[in-house]
């Protein structure tokens, strides 16, 4: 950003020094009258000229044209009413500004102005739109802290909404706590009880902790909702390798290459590996159970 922005001010200086030489030479030429002296005021002239139309075309291309980009987009992020709701609504103005530094580049002042937007919001649809730009603002600068804050936030606005608790089911789920994580993905299923993400991470869950009976039920339910999603089939491939089956293990991941699985060849490795270290006599334990008793470790810590 700061090469870009000493480009342009090199570039507008020689303008505007293009521009000044014109019309000083203009100036000592205006009262001569022979040829040359002719030639040179009009050389003088096209300098002044090229140099004004010069600073004009930056000050459009690099400060004017952006700033009108900038505005527009944010002020289309308020919706199709955005301009009438700027006149008349505080939050609004306060939101449409924090929008507009954070397309911007300019972090600080972009959360300064969501945050005063989330305070003065008392409609739960307006406190929703706050903490959507403020999660977007989190993702871009990895404050992973006020993510989680973010999260926590939607899910208390929104005690009913699907899925809101879903993503704060994944955050927990991402951070090793499977309790409260099981606990998030269970209360957005209580409000949609099609939620095909909440099942699919639950199988997860089920799986590292052995539940096999839980995490076949729960797979069930995942393909009742969508039998031809691949995650779906990938997940039936966890199972039946956590369970050392490995013709289901492999036909399952078959299924799910079939269904259009994003890396196949991950998920070949993966449970092959599985399959491999069960089939390997290692005493009591064995890979999931010491993943499980990782992720219980961390999630103690917290």
């Amino acid at each position: 950003m700061n090469n870009k922005n000493n480009h342009i001010n090199i570039h507008l200086a020689s303008a505007f020094m293009g521009f000044l030489l014109g019309v000083s030479a203009i100036t000592a030429l205006s009262g001569n009258k022979d040829p040359d002296g002719v030639i040179s005021l009009v050389f003088a002239l096209a300098v002044a000229v090229s140099g004004f139309f010069y600073i004009v075309i930056i000050v459009l291309k690099e400060f004017l044209l952006p700033y009108l980009n900038r505005r527009r987009a944010a002020i289309k992020a308020l919706g199709k009413d955005g301009i009438r709701i700027l006149r008349h609504d505080k939050t609004a103005r306060l939101a449409y500004k924090g929008i507009y530094n954070l397309i911007k580049g300019d972090y600080p002042d972009a959360e300064d102005y969501l945050q005063q937007a989330l305070a003065n919001s008392e409609v739960r649809q307006n406190r929703k739109f706050c903490i959507e730009w403020l999660v977007k603002l989190y993702e871009i600068t990895e404050n992973n802290s006020r993510l989680m804050w973010c999260f926590r936030k939607a899910a208390e606005y929104s005690p009913d909404d699907a899925e809101a608790q879903s993503r704060l089911g994944h955050a927990y789920f991402a951070e090793g706590n499977l309790d409260k994580a099981k606990y998030f993905f269970e209360q957005a299923l209580r409000y949609d009880a099609n939620n095909g993400y909440s099942y699919y991470n639950l199988v997860k869950i089920f799986l590292v902790r052995k539940d096999y009976e839980k995490a076949l039920e729960t797979l069930k339910n995942l393909m009742r909702i969508n039998e031809n999603h691949p995650l779906a089939h990938a997940e039936y491939a966890n199972y039946y390798a956590m369970r050392g089956e490995r013709e289901n293990a492999l036909e399952e991941c078959k299924k799910a290459q079939l269904c259009g699985y994003k890396d196949p060849d991950e998920l070949n490795r993966r449970i092959n590996a599985m399959l491999n270290f069960e089939e390997t006599k290692f005493g009591k334990e064995d890979l999931p159970s010491l993943y499980y008793k990782k992720a219980e470790a961390n999630s103690d810590k917290q």
